[in-house]
């Protein structure tokens, strides 16, 4: 056994004894056991990534996807191309959330001890994953095999900065999730032993935490697969795609139902949303490694699956077995005195958010369960806009609603909302066109509930957007008034959120639905001609093709014109190994975003001496990427203010 695997073997040890010391009570024997884990896992990750740095391709894994003419960028980044190397980050992520939780923030009360025990059982799953499909496997242990000098690489569509960025930050949310789930089985447990009332460790940072870090991943995703045309665009509801926005959904269903937990509300079912959370992750990493799908994240069929599917079987079971039977009353804090207070807002917004994950979950699991009779079935990405387009207007004029609550009579807000209401729906009606419906009509894929429902113009939302945007602004100008510039900083962050997640919505349902694509095609002694198409412009300015080893490159030099004029490059390859890979200019713009790919394979425009280029107009898709920075900053605002706050108390 080589050194990465003893490794892996070393730190699943030390995460079970570390656990079963910690349920005993043994705190400083758990403690030592956790830190060698720590330890044990990162220096298996440093073994790994100088595999790869140093190309030693007596490690299958390494030769599998990295070669020698990949940057050392792009040879780390290839760590994060297969299921094996992304088991190990996960576990050491894992491991290293866990153990800092415990430096920093654990009480070795009661609580304390079965969160930090079911924490380190989660980190033993992921690495029991990690020794089946392990990434340190040898070629030389295989006998009579040789070494290869050469590396098989991989899909060059995949050497983007981005890649890393979104793997890593999608592992590193499932790992800050890992904890919310722990704590609220720590309570459940305690709670169904009627011993006493336990206290819910301070989980709401590692809940802001993790929805970064979700978020950051599924943005960074978005870009990555925007700019590659054959990826269609930043979301189109890829299986993976649906069920890691059911885990964002749950953990933001979470982060609300934290805040009304204060007031005594939401007992089981903040607990729930937290293992929800992470057992949508589980989903998530189960859908992408089950050989059912083709998607660009899935992986072939693997050992692991039926433990995938044990462990969300064991870990629901066991929540539900934990709360059954409690049926204590909640005991509310605050009198409920307005139809629009906080505990009827904050009420139906988590609903309408479940609802939305499990519309989410709907479409894989369906999937999944036909595939067992042999029955083919894709859900269309307009059977999820159908039915999360109402949805979304409903939770915006909640959103609304909540932030104008206790600043304006409750007479003005039923005044307020119920005309932009009226607004919605009026619009909804009356603004005809194709280009406006939620599913153009003449889609032939869709089924008669798709089509009426699909029909309701996407104008509609404009109502609730300016709604919800004059609300958040003159409810900000009112909190810059406050002299305690620690509430200041975390109203401005609640502030930034909501208005990025209205802002991203708006971008969203324009982008797409806005969105055209116009065919540019040249021959080969155009060189210089200029042509316009669809409000775009293009002069070609050169073409050539090149042998690289024993691929094909080709590139096309052109002048864009739209807004402003731009010289750009768009390349594709016909790759031995990974087939035609394009790799489309991109030209980012404040009104609108042009991506232009070159289509077509080289026999065929050597054949024919043409040129054929694809456009695609997205307009104003600033306002979505512009969203997500506000949304992020707002969490990171949010964080500041806590940070301030704690620092306070510490004195």
């Amino acid at each position: 056994m080589n050194a990465g695997n003893l490794l892996v073997y070393a730190s699943l040890l030390c995460v079970l004894f570390g656990a079963i010391y910690l349920f005993k009570g043994k705190v400083k024997t758990g403690k030592l056991f956790t830190r060698l884990a720590a330890v044990a896992s990162t220096i298996s990750v440093i073994r790994l990534s100088f595999a790869f740095i140093s190309l030693d391709f007596d490690f299958f894994y390494v030769w599998q996807y990295a070669s020698k003419d990949m940057s050392i960028f792009d040879r780390v980044s290839a760590m994060f191309a297969g299921q094996e190397g992304t088991f190990l980050i996960w576990a050491w992520l894992s491991i290293v959330t866990v153990f800092f939780f415990m430096e920093l923030y654990w009480m070795p009360d009661r609580t304390g001890l079965l969160t930090m025990g079911y924490s380190l059982s989660g980190c033993a799953f992921v690495l029991i994953l990690t020794v089946i499909m392990t990434p340190f496997n040898l070629i030389s242990s295989v006998q009579g095999s040789s070494l290869p000098s050469m590396g098989n690489g991989i899909n060059p569509a995949l050497l983007d900065f981005l890649m890393p960025v979104h793997i890593f930050t999608v592992f590193l949310a499932y790992a800050f999730a890992l904890v919310p789930a722990a704590a609220s089985l720590s309570y459940l447990s305690i709670l169904r032993s009627g011993k006493l009332q336990p206290e819910m460790p301070d989980i709401k940072n590692y809940l802001r935490l993790s929805w970064v870090f979700l978020s950051i991943g599924m943005i960074s995703g978005g870009l990555w697969a925007n700019r590659l045309l054959g990826w269609t665009g930043f979301w189109q509801w890829d299986p993976i795609q649906s069920t890691i926005m059911a885990a964002w959904l749950l953990l933001t269903a979470a982060l609300h139902a934290i805040i009304r937990s204060k007031s005594g509300e939401y007992r089981i079912l903040f607990p729930f949303l937290c293992i929800g959370t992470f057992l949508s992750a589980i989903y998530t990493t189960l859908v992408a490694r089950s050989g059912i799908f083709s998607s660009i994240h899935s992986f072939p069929t693997t050992p692991t699956a039926w433990i995938l599917e044990l462990f969300i079987l064991i870990i629901s079971l066991f929540s539900l077995i934990l709360a059954r039977g409690y049926n204590e009353p909640e005991e509310r804090k605050t009198n409920i005195r307005s139809g629009f207070s906080p505990h009827n807002t904050f009420y139906f917004t988590i609903l309408i958010l479940i609802v939305m994950s499990l519309i989410s979950l709907w479409g894989p699991t369906l999937e999944i369960i036909l595939s067992f009779i042999d029955y083919k079935i894709v859900l269309s990405t307009e059977f999820y806009n159908v039915l999360f387009y109402p949805l979304i207007i409903v939770l915006s004029f909640l959103t609304g609603i909540c932030i104008l609550y206790g600043k304006v009579k409750d007479k003005t807000l039923a005044y307020a909302a119920l005309i932009y209401f009226i607004l919605s729906i009026a619009v909804s009606i009356a603004v005809p066109g194709n280009s406006y419906s939620v599913v153009p009509q003449g889609n032939i894929n869709v089924n008669f509930f798709e089509r009426i429902m699909g029909s309701v113009s996407i104008m509609s939302y404009l109502p609730a957007f300016f709604f919800v945007t004059a609300s958040i602004i003159w409810k900000a100008a009112k909190d810059l008034g406050l002299k305690s510039m620690m509430a200041v900083l975390h109203l401005t962050g609640v502030n930034m959120i909501h208005i990025g997640f209205i802002f991203v919505v708006m971008g969203a349902v324009i982008s797409s639905s806005f969105s055209t694509t116009h065919i540019f095609t040249y021959s080969l002694d155009e060189k210089g001609v200029y042509k316009e198409n669809g409000g775009v412009g293009i002069r070609l300015l050169d073409y050539r093709v090149e042998k690289n080893g024993n691929d094909w490159d080709q590139v096309v030099d052109i002048e864009l014109n739209y807004d402003t004029k731009s010289n750009v490059s768009a390349f594709s390859r016909k790759s031995s190994k990974f087939g035609i890979v394009a790799n489309p200019a991109v030209r980012y713009g404040l009104f609108s975003d042009v991506i232009v790919e070159l289509q077509n394979s080289i026999p065929h425009q050597i054949q024919s001496q043409m040129i054929e280029l694809k456009v695609k107009k997205q307009p104003l898709i600033s306002i979505l990427w512009g969203g997500c920075i506000l949304l992020l900053a707002g969490v990171v605002f949010t964080l500041s203010s806590d940070y301030m706050r704690r620092k306070t108390w510490n004195r």
